[in-house]
């Protein structure tokens, strides 16, 4: 058995980054560049209004302050449009905002500072060469590195990414992965609930939790402790990227699943990691997939996701930061506990100013989801300590997103 630390650690050595692949801008989201993004355009390509109003030349308005000043309009430019006419001193032109100011016209003097009659404007103040403008490649210039490769994908880069005129992006690809549930006790919800039979509740947490990584599981269904159903079903999961079994990989007579995986292949990596819950968590190696084989009670398979499954998405995705995240809090109960392994205790969390603050959550063990539902992260509690007492600093980690 080994210690946490040593687990991720060999998981994340035994896990490498994908690939690249080409997919539109609009679906980029989140995900990790793996090119340099280079403008081919200056932006604005074009010296630009700013204003609805009237591109002028900043010398005709000089004088406003001391005698009216009057200019002829001869025109008016929309965006999209283009204006023939250079623009003579005594002259104007009217602007909407985002259209190309006229040639010679260096400024533009808002609506609201004008008074129009007939085929002159009023100007009521003066304005200075480029007030009012967007000057050409202001912002990027023609040949500038806008984004570096290896940085995630925010939404307001789709926006700078759209507007060099790129529409496809190179990016790290998604790892594919195969959620697999064992037992023969368990049934999906919605069917009927015989006698001794429990309704599966980690096959639709994992493919949430999942989900909610931004990734498409596949799901392979629920599989009977029987070893060549198992063989059938591993083999087509062996062919994903990740490959996650949940359930028979303790120490029980019907825990066959390290020997369906080693009969096909999988290099038994570690079994059992000194955690409490998930113990007896599995992860082995074919070629270049990982897998996991997480113990069956729903917390320690909801643990074992963020503290072993997600961590090695990241890395697989190519993010920099790959949790998983601890965080220190201050704990706001007295905590005994029996010490011997790494203990991971459902928190209720709140937060005042920069202080995040503990209450531990009454559990009956590993198999309590009730407690799970009612906590907002796991505390951890080193495996040497009996008491962690009241307004004590400990870690912890979060998958609430308001507290992270």
């Amino acid at each position: 058995m080994i210690e946490f630390e040593q687990a991720l650690d060999i998981i994340l050595k035994n896990t490498t980054v994908l690939s690249k692949e080409k997919i539109p801008v609009e679906k980029s989201i989140g995900r990790i560049l793996d090119e340099d993004i280079f403008s081919d355009i200056n932006m604005p390509p074009f010296n630009k209004s700013a204003v609805d109003g009237y591109a002028v030349i900043a010398k005709d308005t000089v004088s406003v302050a001391y005698k009216p000043v009057k200019l002829k309009c001869i025109g008016i430019i929309q965006a999209g449009e283009n204006f023939c006419k250079k623009l003579r001193l005594g002259e104007c032109v009217k602007i909407m905002t985002g259209a190309p100011l006229p040639e010679n016209s260096d400024s533009v003097i808002m609506f609201e500072d004008t008074k129009k009659s007939g085929q002159y404007v009023e100007l009521k103040k003066s304005v200075k060469k480029n007030e009012n403008v967007c000057i050409k490649g202001e912002d990027i210039k023609k040949g500038m590195k806008i984004l570096s490769k290896g940085k995630e994908i925010s939404v307001s880069d789709i926006g700078l990414i759209a507007t060099v005129g790129k529409s496809f992006v190179e990016v790290i690809k998604k790892p594919q992965v195969s959620v697999l549930n064992t037992g023969g006790e368990i049934v999906s919800p919605g069917n009927k609930l015989s006698k001794n039979k429990i309704f599966n509740a980690n096959g639709p947490m994992l493919l949430s939790l999942l989900e909610s990584d931004n990734i498409k599981p596949s799901f392979l269904g629920i599989v009977k402790d029987k070893p060549e159903q198992l063989k059938k079903a591993f083999t087509v999961g062996l062919n994903s990227d990740i490959f996650l079994v949940s359930g028979g990989c303790s120490v029980g007579d019907y825990d066959i699943v390290p020997n369906i995986l080693k009969s096909l292949g999988v290099k038994n990596i570690f079994h059992k990691v000194n955690i409490k819950p998930g113990k007896p968590i599995l992860f082995g190696k074919r070629g270049k997939t990982i897998v996991f084989g997480i113990p069956g009670n729903p917390i320690s398979n909801f643990l074992s996701y963020f503290l072993f499954v997600q961590p090695a998405i990241y890395k697989m995705m190519g993010y920099k930061i790959i949790g998983p995240k601890f965080k220190t809090g201050i704990i706001k109960k007295t905590f005994y506990q029996k010490p011997g392994r790494k203990h991971f205790i459902p928190v209720k969390i709140s937060k005042k100013n920069t202080n995040y603050f503990l209450i531990p959550i009454p559990s009956h063990g590993s198999a309590d989801i009730v407690s799970l539902s009612k906590a907002d992260g796991f505390m951890v509690a080193e495996k040497n300590i009996s008491i962690i007492r009241k307004n004590s600093e400990v870690e912890f980690i979060t998958w609430k997103k308001n507290y992270e």
